[in-house]
Formats: structure tokens, sequence, C-alpha cells
């Protein structure tokens, strides 16, 4: 009976272990993180946290509700008492690495890996346009960090593409909504700069183009028509009213 339940106890112990594992974690500088184990606490006695192999940052005791602070971490660091997790706050690059948590009982220690990753943000990237005789036709460059696209577009088609450095940070170029949109991102932060089409190439504004249309035309000759006879008409009636003067001039005399 003793040994079924020794044998139980470390079946529990290597599931904990199983089902925690080692993850990777991605966070911005200033950020906090949470790190959880994955499984039940229940049959463990003490805890501990240890960042890069040997720096201790607490000591848990479950029996008598115990924590150990290393005086490194002890105004970083968040210990919940129920679920053993660790957060930590204000994270700085410096933080970056492997955190292991141990948790053992009398009969079996088993651990849980992070590595934590604590990038700065991106910045915002650069869309530098390059306009040709044709405003239509154009090329830009977009530039973030150390990486650099160069596109060439028409209209509202463009090439797009996507680079990517061996440190996971990207920078795409892309056509979204009537504009071009240029992105530059980490595994923590994005940023990006666009430029509408209409902003580029009036031809591809949603107002359609002035139209004139016949009835346009046939209203303007109307005027136009109205306009001679109204001047006509002034000069005939001048013309009759010096000849009635004329007239009368001869009959007097």
């Amino acid at each position: 009976m003793a040994a079924a339940t020794v044998f139980a106890q470390l079946i529990v112990a290597l599931s904990v272990f199983k089902i925690a594992g080692s993850s990777d974690v991605f966070r911005v500088v200033g950020d906090s993180v949470q790190l959880e184990i994955k499984g039940s606490v229940s049959e463990f006695d003490e805890f501990s946290w240890v960042f890069n192999g040997s720096d201790n940052i607490l000591k848990y005791d479950k029996e008598f509700k115990r924590i150990k602070h290393s005086p490194r971490y002890k105004d970083r660091v968040e210990f919940n008492e129920e679920t053993c997790s660790l957060t930590l706050k204000i994270l700085q690059k410096t933080d970056s690495g492997p955190y292991e948590v141990k948790a053992s009982n009398e009969l079996q220690t088993t651990t849980a890996t992070y590595r934590l990753s604590v990038l700065d943000p991106v910045e915002p990237p650069v869309l530098t346009v390059y306009n040709s005789t044709d405003p239509c036709n154009i090329t830009l460059t977009c530039r973030g960090h150390d990486l650099s696209i160069t596109s060439s577009c028409y209209k509202e088609t463009c090439e797009e593409k996507e680079v990517t450095s061996p440190g996971g940070v990207a920078l795409s170029l892309s056509v979204r909504d009537g504009a071009i949109i240029c992105n530059h991102s980490n595994l923590v932060s994005w940023k990006q700069e666009k430029i509408t089409f209409t902003h580029l190439c009036p031809d591809t504004g949603t107002e359609p183009p002035e139209v004139h249309s016949g009835s346009h035309w046939t209203g303007i000759l109307i005027a136009v028509g109205i306009l001679v006879i109204l001047v006509v008409g002034y000069r005939w009636i001048k013309q009759r009213r010096s000849a009635g003067k004329t007239f009368f001039k001869h009959i007097l005399c």
C-alpha cells in the first residue's frame, strides 16, 4: 500500500514536470511578466525561483507560509502563494535569460524553465516617396532600424515586400484600404507609417472626375442665345428711336 502511494506521488511529480516543461516568453522594456507553473502544485512543499541557474529570486515554504526574497528582487517581484506563480515587474534588458522554478517534496524535485527575452520597442519607420514625371507612377522606400525595402507603385498597385532580421525584427510594405503601409515590428511591439493614394495620385480619389454632359452644353448654348437676342433687340430698338427722331425733324422743317 505504501509503495502504491509513493508510486502515485511520483507520477504526479513527473506529470507536473511534463506539463510545465520549457517555454519562450517575450516582453517589452518596462513591462511585467507572470511566470506560472502549468500544473498542480498541491503535491509540493517547497518552491524556489532561480534566474540564470544560480541567482536565487525567492524561496517559499508552503508548510510555514514563509517567503524569502533575494534583496536584489524584493521590490520588483510578486509571489502568488496559491498558484506559486512569480510576477517580475519593471523589466529591463538585463532581465533576459532563463528562469527556473523548482518544486519539491520528500520524493521528487521537478523543474520548469522559461526563457525570457526583454526587448526594446521598435522605432517608427520612415516612408519616403520619390515622384516621377507621372504622379501615379512612383518609387518608394520603407526604412526601419537597419532594414530597408524599395518598391514601385502605379496608381493603387504596388509590389508588396517583407524582410526579417535574424533577431526577429520585421519590415513590411503593403497596400490596404487605399493606403500604402510601412510596418516595423519585433516580437513585442509594432509601429507604422502610411500614406494614401489620393495624396499621391489624384486620379485614384473616390470622387469621380467632372463630366460635361450634353444637357450641360445645351444650357450654355441657350444662355448664349438669350444674351445674343437681348443685344440684338436692344440695338434694334435704339436704331428705331434714332430713325423716329430724324423723321420728326423733316416734318417740322
